[in-house]
């Protein structure tokens, strides 16, 4: 008999039927000469410091460092009974041998092995990976299985990472908290992000704006621009110029071509669906991973962006059948032409590693697609459509670029014309199916014409009038998920280690299934505040990261890290050399941070005024801020007033949490969310009983 364990109960099911396991049993799927079941996410994880030790219950900082010797790991109480039910299935004398079907990543690895050493299972293992829950994909999978030692070093580069990930959580957590009087989560992925929010939002702040003006020459067919810093002398030009010739000095044409982006890894969907759809990196992947369950797309947790070569000829027949389901627009149907397909965009061996890029499955139907929730079938269809146009003809145009002189002035005009739409036409078309809330772009100086007349060196035109609009120098803007993904992903630009930046050139700050993990987590600590699509520091951040030292907070330590569980997995080093150098830096780093340590001056940081944004409507004593509400100050055991400072999906600012309080009634609010995803817009309302509800416009 073989033992199947897989990480979730849907994959379980899949694979069951693949190899005739049917018949259901409590916990496990049984049948043929297979028995199947599942782990249910992380069963075993690492143990609280009171296991080691009954008086590490109380934090203090007399007790740090905390370097066990031995690590001890413990069964989670929720998944205690599944736990039960595969050491008996592991024990049983008729399982011969096991395979491991857990997620094909290094977190599916450890998952699995924490459970089979926890059970103190012996018997022989293979390694099943798969990239998708095809029946096809499974039983190719089942047909190319390796031995369990071909995957040895990535668990133990997972276990590297799970216990030097607990020993910084848990050490600079009660370090900082302990010294600071405020529970004070840090982590080696965390404190770099939430620096990152934090510098971002102090240089917002501390911009000068810098006024200057941009002239407008209208030339009848198109425009010319040019700039200048002061107003008399934009006034000057103004009245100089205008009604004058002005002379083509220079042209200069030049075809441009321009590619499509590369097939999605999941921080580039995350960034996508954020940036287009407004969903949270978290939400990105709950959808996906839905998707994948359901066998319409491939494995979600990707970093790669491509396929590999062996890959081609059934990616292409994929096209093919999505392409004649007619789950796209007609406009895809009747424009797209399959002569224009070029496969070897997306083929790259060399940048294939665990898995390649995420794609839908030819089991994607029309009928599947509309059934849908609305956050699965945006997601579908932003895949789908990626597929279509990550391997289309490029955009090409021709760019024009004119200068002109205008009494001594210098005056530029830009103009463009289309010679092939390409890929363009396949993600205009998708913006238009999912409803995309794009925000737009700033318009730039020296804005684009449509196309310039035919003009020469030496041509004339008459200056028909010019306009001068002041305008300001603009601050960064704020970190959304989009952009802190990519700054995320990227983190390691900034090292000036060489063979450190080498080291995060693939990786950066965390890994593509841990951001969206590692943002929600920031945010549920009260670090930083979702306005709309903006990620603000709060006050907590803004102190958090002026305490703490540059090791912790700049990328640095990630990337040692990297570099060297990379070498662990690809068996250069031994883990124990990592373990040492890691337990060595604790020690030093904490023992270090207590010697400076200062209860005088460590007393109070974190305690500010609370602003009072108006009168609580119940009880009559102040409304304050806190990290996620706009609260009664008289707590939880008062009235239990309370305006959450996010509601259906939408960020409620101070303004219209004040103008709730003082008048019962906001402005119109644009862009809540449903349950099931739609938009709609409404007014918040104390209801009678003073609680928040909706009041909706007159339909149209």
């Amino acid at each position: 008999m073989i033992l199947i364990i897989a990480e979730k109960p849907s994959v379980a099911g899949e694979i069951a039927k693949v190899v005739g396991a049917t018949k259901r049993e409590k916990g496990y799927l049984s049948g043929g000469n297979y028995l199947v079941s599942w782990c249910v996410g992380h069963l075993i994880e690492m143990a609280q410091p009171a296991a080691y030790d009954e008086k590490l219950k109380k934090w203090s900082l007399d007790t740090l460092p905390i370097l066990p010797d031995q690590y001890i790991t413990e069964v989670s109480s929720n998944t205690a009974d599944q736990f039960k039910v595969l050491k008996e299935l592991m024990r049983r004398t008729d399982v011969t041998e096991l395979i491991e079907a857990t997620d094909a990543g290094r977190e599916g690895e450890l998952i699995f092995r924490l459970v089979y050493d926890k059970a103190s299972c012996k018997k022989p293992f293979k390694r099943l990976w798969i990239s998708s829950m095809e029946e096809k994909s499974i039983k190719d999978g089942l047909a190319k299985m390796k031995p369990s030692s071909a995957y040895d070093s990535l668990y133990r580069a997972a276990l590297c990472r799970q216990r030097a990930d607990w020993l910084v959580g848990i050490n600079l957590t009660r370090l900082y908290s302990k010294m600071y009087d405020k529970t004070l989560t840090c982590g080696r992925v965390q404190t770099p992000t939430i620096n990152l929010i934090v510098e971002r939002q102090r240089e917002i702040e501390n911009f000068v704006p810098q006024i200057y003006y941009s002239l407008i020459a209208d030339l009848g067919s198109f425009k010319a621009y040019t700039k200048a810093t002061k107003k008399e002398d934009a006034q000057e030009i103004v009245s100089r110029c205008t009604g004058k010739e002005a002379y083509v000095t220079s042209v200069e044409k030049q075809e441009k071509k321009e590619n499509p982006a590369a097939l999605y890894d999941l921080t580039t969907l995350q960034r996508d669906a954020n940036r287009l759809l407004g969903y949270s990196a978290q939400q990105t992947l709950d959808y996906m991973q839905k998707l994948y369950d359901g066998k319409l797309a491939t494995y979600p947790r990707t970093d790669s962006r491509y396929i590999t070569a062996d890959q081609e000829a059934h990616t292409r027949s994929l096209i093919d059948t999505l392409l004649q389901t007619g789950i796209y627009s007609t406009i895809i149907s009747s424009d797209y032409s399959t002569d224009k397909i070029s496969m070897k965009r997306i083929v790259n061996d060399k940048k294939v590693t665990d898995h390649h890029a995420i794609l839908p499955t030819e089991s994607v139907t029309k009928e599947k697609l509309a059934a849908l929730p609305t956050g699965e079938r945006n997601i579908l269809l932003l895949v789908s459509y990626r597929l279509l146009s990550a391997v289309y003809s490029p955009y090409v145009y021709t760019a024009t670029k004119a200068i002109l002189d205008i009494e001594g002035e210098a005056f530029s005009a830009t103009g463009r014309e289309i010679l092939e739409t390409g890929f363009k036409m396949i993600d205009g078309q998708l913006k238009n199916t999912i409803n995309a809330t794009e925000e737009k772009e700033e318009k730039q100086d020296g804005g684009e014409n449509a196309m310039l007349p035919p003009m020469a060196e030496g041509n004339k035109f008459t200056v028909i009038g010019i306009t001068a609009e002041e305008k300001k120098t603009q601050p960064p803007k704020s970190y959304t998920e989009d952009t802190l993904l990519s700054a995320m992903e990227t983190a390691g630009k900034s090292i000036s280690d060489s063979e450190l930046k080498e080291a995060m050139k693939d990786s950066g700050l965390g890994t593509p299934a841990t951001r969206a993990g590692i943002i929600e987590n920031i945010i549920k600590t009260g670090y930083i505040n979702r306005e709309g699509k903006k990620l603000l520091p709060t006050e907590t951040a803004y102190t958090f990261i002026d305490l703490v030292t540059p090791t912790i907070k700049q990328p640095e330590l990630t990337a040692e890290w990297e570099k060297q569980l990379s070498e662990i997995q690809r068996g250069e080093i031994a883990d124990t050399v990592f373990m040492d150098q890691i337990t060595g830096f604790i020690r030093s780093f904490v023992n270090d941070t207590k010697a400076l340590y200062s209860p005088e001056q460590s007393t109070g940081v974190f305690e500010r005024e609370r602003e009072n944004i108006g009168t609580c409507p119940i009880c009559g004593k102040k409304v304050v801020e806190f990290p996620k509400s706009y609260s009664c100050e008289s707590g939880k055991g008062g009235c239990g007033f309370v305006i959450w400072k996010t509601i259906a999906g939408k960020a409620i600012s101070i303004t219209q949490a004040t103008k709730l309080l003082n008048k019962g009634k906001t402005d119109l609010i644009k862009g809540f969310k449903s349950k099931d995803g739609k938009p709609f817009d409404a007014y918040l309302i104390l209801k009678e009983n003073k609680s928040v509800g909706f009041d909706f416009p007159p339909r149209k």
